[in-house]
C-alpha cells in the first residue's frame, strides 16, 4: 500500500462533501462528519499513516469548500486523528465494537463541541438537529467505512485477522 492512499482517499472524501447531492437541509452534516470518521479509521487502522498535519490541512479544505467558518472541520479532524492513535490498550488490540465505542463517545463530543463552537461563531444558538442527526449516522455507517478503508487498504474484501488487530511491540 502507498503512503498517500490515506490522504488520497480522504482527499477524495473532502471533494465529495462540496458535491451539492440535493441532501435534505437536515443531513448537511452528514458528509463532513464522514471525513472525520475516515481520519479517524485511517489513524486506528494498523500499518497506516495518515499524518495529523495532513489531517489539519484535509479539514481546512473541508472549511473552504463547504464555506463554513475556517478552521472548524480542521479542528475536528486533528482531534480525530489524535484519538485515532491513542496509545494504550486501545491501540496493542484493536477490536471493530471497542472502536465504534471510541468512535461513539468521541463523536458525540464533537458534535456537542461542534455545536457550542458554531454557536459562538454566528452569536446565536444554532439548529442542534442536523448535527446530531450526522453524528447518528456516522455511529451507524462506521462499520462500513471502516470495512471499506481496510478494503482500499489490502486490495480484497473481507480482512485478515492480522489487519484489524495488532499486538504492541
Amino acid at each position: 500500500m502507498t503512503r498517500f492512499l490515506p490522504v488520497f482517499s480522504v482527499f477524495i472524501a473532502v471533494i465529495a462533501t462540496a458535491v451539492p447531492w440535493g441532501l435534505p437541509a437536515d443531513a448537511t452534516f452528514i458528509l463532513p462528519l464522514l471525513v472525520v470518521m475516515m481520519v479517524f479509521c485511517w489513524r486506528a487502522i494498523p500499518g497506516t499513516e495518515l499524518h495529523p498535519a495532513a489531517a489539519a490541512v484535509l479539514g481546512l479544505l473541508a472549511d473552504l469548500l463547504s464555506g463554513g467558518p475556517l478552521g472548524f472541520w480542521a479542528l475536528m479532524c486533528l482531534v480525530a486523528a489524535t484519538v485515532g492513535l491513542k496509545p494504550g490498550s486501545f491501540r496493542e488490540r484493536r477490536d471493530l465494537w471497542k472502536q465504534w465505542l471510541v468512535w461513539t463517545a468521541l463523536i458525540c463530543v464533537l458534535g456537542l463541541f461542534g455545536w457550542l463552537l458554531a454557536s459562538l461563531f454566528y452569536l446565536r444558538w444554532i439548529d442542534w438537529w442536523p448535527i446530531a442527526f450526522g453524528v447518528a449516522t456516522s455511529i451507524a455507517v462506521f462499520p462500513i467505512v471502516l470495512y471499506g478503508l481496510l478494503w482500499v487498504q489490502s486490495g480484497h474484501i473481507g480482512h485478515s485477522r492480522r489487519t484489524l488487530f495488532r499486538r504492541a511491540a
